[in-house]
């Protein structure tokens, strides 16, 4: 395919409202500040504004969040894209290929830090997993440690053709996609919910659904660009079925709806079971629009210049080094740039030791 290509992105965008932390600005500048001090990280500072981690986590954070717990969120996102990438592309100054044995092992707490690499890794992943608790720090380890496996060895994706729509999305959920977006969503939220793993686990499933869904759809140019498009949900349906990727893009637009609106019927049902879920199900729900509104107005999946928000519904050119869009499709209008929190109200959340 060639990447320069011009596809039509309709309407992917939830019509539900999306709403950011009023103290974004703040933690995006909190952040950049951190990373600027840092002896490891400094080097990637454009590279980390880019992938805007602390807006990420603004997207899904109830207005009760507080800052500290809202920058410990968005380290650990940044820390993962950062490994994310070292594994694509093979850095040899943030980590070479030969390195992720001794980052798995520190993420296992398996030894002590032993370069400054690994140090800034556990500064970093400590905090948050400690704020999870014992329990998810064992499941978030293991999930962590199959991801990298996974990605380095570049078996898991060689058969995904070959699946149905629903073995892949339990592949997928099953990956690292479940417990880390579960993980930093219940991090920023400040909830425990361990008690309620049964009752809860379907409606997480869904949520977690769309997030990957919409990943694959927004990382598409940037993973084919990089040879590593495999494992998405686009690739399997123009393999599996030979469609084109215009198709494919219209059929993923059409599979997260339809988990949206299989999510608010699950809500609406747990809900009425169990009042005292109201709280977390809204914050899951924030979990997948956020995500949504961060990979369609961001700058991490369509470049550092993109001024574009495919939230609204694009033709767009994609190309390498950006996601140009080339006109807005006024039939397919979306709810445009997050608006702030409204006013704090009541909510009924565990709070997290």
């Amino acid at each position: 395919m060639e990447l320069r290509e011009i596809i039509h992105f309709p309407q992917i965008g939830t019509r539900l409202p999306i709403h950011v932390h009023p103290r974004v600005a703040e933690a995006e500048a909190l952040l950049a500040e951190y990373v600027a001090g840092h002896p490891v990280l400094n080097r990637y500072a454009a590279k980390i504004r880019q992938d805007q981690s602390a807006r990420l986590v603004c997207l899904w954070a109830p207005q009760s969040a507080g800052m500290e717990r809202i920058l410990t969120a968005a380290k650990y996102v940044m820390i993962t894209y950062l490994i994310d990438d070292m594994i694509d592309e093979g850095w040899t100054e943030m980590g070479a290929k030969e390195m992720v044995a001794g980052l798995k092992r520190v993420i296992a707490q398996q030894k002590r830090p032993e370069t400054a690499v690994e140090e800034t890794l556990a500064d970093i992943i400590n905090p948050f997993l400690d704020g999870l608790g014992r329990t998810f720090r064992c499941r978030i380890n293991a999930a962590l440690g199959d991801w990298i496996d996974s990605r380095t060895t570049g078996c898991a994706a060689q058969e995904t053709h070959r699946m149905t729509d629903e073995e892949f999305l339990a592949w997928r959920v099953s990956d690292v996609g479940y417990e880390a977006n579960i993980g930093i969503a219940e991090y920023a939220v400040g909830c425990d919910v361990s008690g309620h793993e049964e009752a809860l686990r379907s409606l997480k499933v869904k949520a977690v659904e769309h997030v990957l869904v919409v990943n694959d759809v927004y990382s598409y140019r940037r993973e084919m660009a990089k040879g590593c498009a495999d494992a998405g949900i686009l690739t399997l349906w123009m393999r599996r079925d030979g469609i084109s990727l215009q198709r494919a893009v219209y059929r993923a637009c059409e599979l997260v709806r339809a988990l949206e609106a299989e999510y608010v019927a699950m809500e609406r049902e747990l809900v009425s079971r169990e009042p005292g879920m109201a709280a977390y199900a809204e914050a899951l729900r924030m979990l997948f629009q956020g995500n949504l509104a961060v990979h369609a107005s961001g700058t991490r999946y369509n470049g550092a210049g993109f001024r574009g928000n495919l939230l609204r519904g694009a033709w767009v050119r994609l190309d390498p080094d950006i996601t140009s869009v080339i006109a807005y499709d006024p039939g397919s209008e979306g709810v445009g740039e997050p608006v702030p929190l409204p006013p704090r109200r009541a909510a009924s959340f565990c709070r997290a030791r």
